[in-house]
């Protein structure tokens, strides 16, 4: 992995600017190139050279978003990290979040009860939550059928 450090920390970098923090960053860009595809915990601490708890809140975090799964392999009390980058574009995850983000935003605007530049805003950004709702299954469908009709050409 040391051959990669440089793109770590440089793929890393733009994961933050993104809202994720330093090490959750590095561990998944980590993640993504294990040439196992996979990592232990330890493995990631002895690399990164960060405290546990730094290393575990990252994992639980980017667990929580579902980016990243763990599991043991047979009996070993390790558990085995990995990249999931597929698992944040099922339908069912992507709508969900939109849906959260747009409840929140029709709620804090009701709250707010006036009739502002920022409520608009607020009511502008729900109505675009709300229509990729509706579009966020079309454009996956679109994206499957690319993904087989590239396997088929393969």
């Amino acid at each position: 992995m040391e051959k990669y450090r440089a793109k770590i920390e440089e793929h890393s970098a733009t994961m933050e600017a993104m809202g994720l923090t330093p090490v959750a960053s590095r561990v998944l860009i980590y993640l993504m190139l294990s040439e196992q595809h996979q990592a232990t915990f330890e493995q990631m601490v002895e690399y990164f050279k960060v405290s546990k708890s730094a290393v575990s809140n990252a994992l639980k975090m980017l667990e929580s978003v579902k980016m990243i799964e763990s599991r043991t392999i047979g009996g070993q009390r390790k558990r085995y990290f990995s990249a999931k980058i597929k698992n944040m574009f099922s339908e069912d995850y992507l709508s969900q979040r939109i849906k959260q983000f747009s409840t929140i935003l029709d709620d804090i605007r009701k709250i707010r009860k006036t009739n502002d530049e920022f409520n608009g805003e607020l009511e502008e950004v729900s109505d675009l939550y709300k229509m990729m709702l509706f579009e966020i299954p079309l454009i996956l469908e679109r994206w499957r059928r690319t993904v087989e009709l590239k396997k088929k050409k393969s």
